[in-house]
C-alpha cells in the first residue's frame, strides 16, 4: 500500500507542475547522476515504479552541489529524478530547504517541494506550502500563497519568485509586505530586499503603520523600505492629515514628511472642501503647510457658488490655532459669482472667512460698484458663505455707476480715510466712510405723474462722516456728520470735467466677469499701458454722440 501510495502521490504532483509557469530550467543531457550516499533500507519492486530503486531509513543523496536528507526516497534512474518523503532537508550552497514531499530533477535540478515548506537563506525564509526551485538559478518559486520574513519585516503573497543570488522578489497577485514601520498590498511588486526598493506597476497601497492617515497609492512606481521615500507616476496618491497629493509625478518621504507634484498638482482638503491646483506644488507635512506655483489656484466650494482665488504663488499654512491660512503673492485676483477683485498679494483667512488684499487692491460687487483703499478686508459669513462686509484702510474711494446699463460715463462716488462697506442678499447695501470724507452723487426725484426717476441735480459734500445706502443699486447720501458741507446744483451747471473727485480712477477693464478670468494669461491686462484721462475718455464720447446726430 505504501508503494501504491508513494506513486500516485507522484504522478499527481507531475500534473500540478505542468499547469504552473515555472522559471525557465534547461535541461543538460550530460549532468551528473544522483549518488546514493546512505539508505537502511534498500528495496526493489518490479510491479512498482518500473523496477527502481526504493530507498528508506536515513537516506542521503547527493548531486552537484546539492544534499538531500529524507526518511524515503524513491530513484527514477532513467529519468535522472528522484522523489522524497518525509522529513526532507535538501541543501544546495547557502540554501537549505526542508518539507514534506519533495521531487528533483537532476538534469534540470528543478526542486518541486510540498507541505510546510521553508526555504532558509543567508537574508530570508520562504514558508509556503508548494514550492519550486531551480538550484542552478537560484530562484525560488510559488504560486498559491507564501510568507518571506527577513528580519522583522514580513511578505507575503499569492504569488512570488525570489531571486537568492540578487536576493530580490517578485510579487504578483494580492501580495503584501509589512514590518513594524509599514504595509504594502499590491498584486504586481519587485521587491530588492538589499536597496529595500519595491516596483510596481499595477495598483499598490503603503500605508505608514505609525500614523494611519498617512498612505500612498499608485499603479506606477516605487518605495523605498528603507528611506521610506516613494516616487509616483499616473495616477499617484499622496494621502496625509487629512490632506491629499496628487499630480503627474510625485515625490513623498515619510520621515521628513516632504512631498513634491510636477504637472497637475492638486492638493485637496476634503474636510475644509477646498483644493488648489498648479503644475508645481510642495507639501511639508509636520509644519501643515504647503506651496503651489504654475498657474496656481484655491477653488473653496460653498452651498451656492465656490470662491476662487489666483496668485503666482500659493502658500497654504496654519497658524498657532491650527486654522487654515491662504497666503497669495503676486497677481492677486478673487472670484465669486457676484464679487470679484484684485491686487497685489492676499491672505483667506479661512477658518473666518476673511480675505485680506495688500497693495492697490480693487473689488467689484454686482451692478458696476468699485471699492477701492491701500488694503481691503473682505469678510463671508461663515453660515450663510456671503459676502457680509469689506473693511478698507486708507484712501478708500467708492464709486459706482450711475446707470450701469448705460455706456454714459457718469458715476456716484465717495471716498475718505476708513470705509466699512455692508453687504445684504449678496449685494452692497451700505458704505460708512470716515475721515476727509467727499461725495459726488447725481440726484434723482419720482415724477409724481409718471413715478419714474428724473434727476434733478448733481449733489456735492464733504464731511468728517459720510454713510449711503445702495437702492436699487442707486447710491443714495444718507447722512453727512461733521463739518458737513453739502449743496444739490442743476446738472447744468456743473460742467462734465468737474463731475469727478480728486484721484477717481474707473477700472471696468480690468474687472473679472467670470472664474477663469482669475489667471492673467486670460483676462490680458497691461497694467504699463497708460490709461485713458478721464477728458479723453469724455471727448471720445462727445465725438460718438455728434457722430450718432450727424447720421
Amino acid at each position: 500500500m505504501r508503494v501504491i501510495f508513494l506513486f500516485f502521490l507522484f504522478i499527481h504532483s507531475s500534473l500540478l507542475i505542468s499547469q504552473v509557469k515555472l522559471p525557465v530550467s534547461k535541461k543538460n543531457s550530460k549532468a551528473e547522476k544522483i549518488r546514493l550516499v546512505n539508505a537502511d533500507l534498500e528495496e526493489v519492486n518490479e510491479m512498482v515504479f518500473n523496477g527502481n530503486m526504493i530507498y528508506s531509513g536515513n537516506v542521503v543523496a547527493e548531486h552537484e552541489t546539492s544534499k538531500l536528507k529524507a526518511d524515503s526516497v524513491i530513484y527514477f534512474q532513467d529519468k535522472e529524478t528522484i522523489e522524497a518523503r518525509g522529513n526532507i532537508h535538501f541543501v544546495d550552497k547557502g540554501s537549505s530547504l526542508v518539507c514534506e514531499r519533495l521531487t528533483y530533477d537532476a538534469t534540470t535540478r528543478l526542486v518541486t517541494a510540498y507541505d510546510n515548506v521553508k526555504l532558509v537563506t543567508p537574508d530570508q525564509t520562504v514558508e509556503t506550502d508548494k514550492m519550486f526551485y531551480d538550484a542552478n538559478a537560484d530562484i525560488a518559486y510559488f504560486d498559491n500563497w507564501g510568507t518571506i520574513y527577513k528580519g522583522k519585516d514580513v511578505t507575503r503573497t499569492k504569488v512570488g519568485i525570489y531571486y537568492v543570488k540578487q536576493n530580490r522578489i517578485e510579487l504578483g497577485e494580492s501580495s503584501i509586505l509589512e514590518s513594524p514601520d509599514y504595509r504594502i498590498e499590491g498584486s504586481s511588486i519587485k521587491y530588492d530586499s538589499n536597496t529595500g526598493l519595491a516596483v510596481f506597476d499595477q495598483f499598490t497601497r503603503i500605508n505608514n503603520k505609525k500614523d494611519f492617515s498617512v498612505y500612498v497609492t499608485g499603479s506606477n512606481g516605487t518605495y523605498n523600505t528603507k528611506t521610506k521615500e516613494s516616487f509616483l507616476k499616473k495616477d499617484g496618491r499622496v494621502n496625509y492629515q487629512g490632506k491629499v497629493l496628487t499630480g503627474d509625478e510625485l515625490y513623498f518621504n515619510e520621515i521628513t514628511g516632504f512631498g513634491k507634484g510636477i504637472k497637475n498638482v492638486k492638493i485637496e482638503e476634503p474636510k475644509e472642501k477646498r483644493f488648489i491646483i498648479g503644475n508645481y506644488g510642495e507639501v511639508y507635512q509636520f509644519k501643515d503647510s504647503a506651496i503651489i506655483t504654475g498657474r496656481p489656484y484655491m477653488v473653496k466650494a460653498f452651498t451656492k457658488d465656490s470662491l476662487y482665488l489666483h496668485s503666482d504663488t500659493l502658500i497654504a499654512t496654519q497658524d498657532i490655532n491650527k486654522k487654515s491660512i491662504i497666503r497669495g503673492y503676486h497677481n492677486g485676483r478673487i472670484f465669486k459669482s457676484n464679487l470679484s477683485g484684485k491686487s497685489d498679494s492676499l491672505v483667506y483667512h479661512e477658518s473666518i472667512g476673511r480675505i485680506d488684499f495688500y497693495k492697490k487692491p480693487i473689488f467689484w460687487s454686482s451692478g458696476g460698484r468699485q471699492l477701492v483703499a491701500d488694503t481691503l478686508s473682505a469678510y463671508m459669513n461663515i453660515k450663510t458663505q456671503a459676502i457680509d462686509s469689506i473693511y478698507g484702510r486708507n484712501h478708500a474711494f467708492v464709486i459706482s455707476k450711475v446707470d450701469s446699463l448705460s455706456p454714459k460715463f457718469e458715476f456716484n462716488q465717495a471716498k475718505g480715510r476708513m470705509l466699512h462697506a455692508y453687504f445684504e442678499n449678496e449685494e452692497l447695501h451700505f458704505v460708512d466712510l470716515q475721515g476727509n470724507a467727499e461725495s459726488i452723487t447725481y440726484v434723482e426725484e419720482e415724477n409724481s405723474k409718471t413715478h419714474e426717476k428724473v434727476r434733478t441735480g448733481i449733489s456735492r459734500s464733504i464731511c468728517g462722516i459720510l454713510q449711503g445706502e445702495f437702492i436699487n443699486r442707486k447710491m443714495d447720501i444718507v447722512s453727512c456728520q461733521i463739518n458737513a458741507e453739502s449743496k444739490i446744483y442743476p446738472e447744468s451747471k456743473v460742467p462734465k470735467r468737474q463731475r469727478y473727485l480728486e484721484e477717481f480712477d474707473w477700472s471696468e477693464e480690468e474687472q473679472l466677469h467670470k472664474w477663469q478670468d482669475i489667471f492673467p494669461d486670460v483676462l490680458i491686462y497691461d497694467k504699463n499701458k497708460p490709461k485713458k484721462t478721464i477728458e479723453e475718455i469724455l471727448t471720445e464720447e462727445e465725438q460718438e454722440s455728434e457722430t450718432k446726430v450727424n447720421k
